[in-house]
């Protein structure tokens, strides 16, 4: 009987069981629309206070939450709080630069997140929070570069290992002045980082993204948007060609042109070099190896054809062909006689000289006539 009992009580657990309602998991989401400019410097100072006691997220870590819980985080927003930690610079409201000195309140956020997310399943969302909708069409190669980096980004932060950014959320459309400027930035940084695998590198080209928030004011893309053309263009003058002028006095002439790199990473380039004008020819140069923070000066052969003013446009390019940064110009005065002209000029003077000759010849026959 005691058995039956038992049976009965088993099949009436298993009946009812399905009847029970599951806790369902609560969904944690850190993230905001980037404030960091590409030169570190803050857009305003609301990150900072948001972490402090009361702040939007510091709440976010303060509240009671059920065990059963997942955290979505966006990384470019724990290393913008990370960036606040050793001290900061923002732009106050009359567009002044206000320093801040050491922020233990960063530190401090950080170190209770990792603390109570330890144990909890942790979703990287995309870096910056672009919009999934227009990289799919316009750059998918870089969202896809975008969503490894941001968990590598995380995994670092948090240490631990997180899951891999969810690319099928629809997002609405960047700012206009974001769009405009992210074509041209994302195909200078490619080209660069094609190059040079440094961090910094690797960090401004995943900074791009950060410009497509959706949720950035328009005033904030476009300070956003700015920041980063410059950093871009100051990132491709570290690797750059030294111009100067030169007055050319040989025919044949051995041009130093000296190339530096700044970035810390030895690196090889290729340099074509062409002229605006026939006056000189010009021999290219083979591939060139710079070491990490140094410069090295090479010698370009020239030939000159004809005296007189131009110029050589030097293009430093990748291995597979890729412009990198401006192409520079070097003007040439060019003060010789080449061999054509010698040729020419002799050839003029022994004919004059044969005609005056044969000039006082015939002056001689006339005289020895008339006597």
């Amino acid at each position: 009987m005691k058995r039956v009992w038992i049976l009965l009580l088993f099949i009436t657990t298993l009946l009812l069981a399905p009847l029970t309602p599951a806790r369902a998991e609560t969904l944690i989401t850190l993230a905001k629309p980037a404030s960091q400019l590409a030169d570190g410097r803050f857009i305003n100072n609301d990150l900072a206070l948001s972490i402090r006691s009361g702040g939007e997220l510091d709440k976010v870590l303060s509240a009671r939450y059920p065990r059963l819980r997942s955290w979505l985080i966006d990384p470019a927003l724990l290393d913008e709080v990370s960036a606040l930690s050793d001290g900061y610079v923002y732009v106050d409201s009359e567009g002044n630069d206000v320093e801040v000195g050491e922020f233990p309140a960063a530190t401090d956020w950080l170190n209770l997140l990792r603390f109570i997310s330890r144990n909890d399943r942790v979703v990287a969302l995309t870096y910056g929070g672009p919009s999934l909708s227009y990289l799919k069409g316009a750059a998918p190669g870089e969202l896809a570069l975008y969503n490894q980096l941001s968990a590598l980004r995380l995994e670092e932060a948090l240490g631990r290992p997180v899951i891999t950014p969810d690319t099928n959320a629809v997002s609405k459309s960047p700012q206009l002045v974001a769009k405009n400027s992210y074509t041209a930035l994302r195909k200078k940084m490619r080209v660069l980082n094609s190059l040079v695998t440094t961090v910094d590198v690797e960090t401004l080209r995943l900074g791009l993204a950060t410009t497509l928030n959706p949720e950035l004011s328009k005033e904030s893309a476009v300070l956003l948007a700015r920041s980063y053309e410059k950093e871009v263009e100051r990132f491709e003058k570290r690797l750059r060609v030294s111009t100067g002028s030169y007055t050319i006095t040989a025919a044949k002439y051995q041009l130093p042109v000296t190339i530096i790199n700044d970035f810390d990473q030895l690196i090889s380039v290729d340099l074509t070099i062409t002229t605006t004008n026939s006056r000189v020819l010009v021999t290219q140069v083979p591939r060139i190896t710079i070491g990490a923070r140094s410069q090295i000066q090479i010698k370009v052969p020239i030939e000159v054809i004809a005296s007189g003013d131009t110029a050589l446009r030097l293009q430093l390019r990748t291995p597979k062909g890729s412009a990198i940064g401006q192409m520079e110009r070097i003007p040439l005065r060019l003060a010789v006689i080449s061999p054509i002209t010698t040729w020419f000029t002799t050839g003029m003077a022994i004919i004059l000289l044969l005609a005056a000759v044969v000039q006082s010849v015939r002056r001689v026959k006339r005289r020895k006539q008339h006597e």
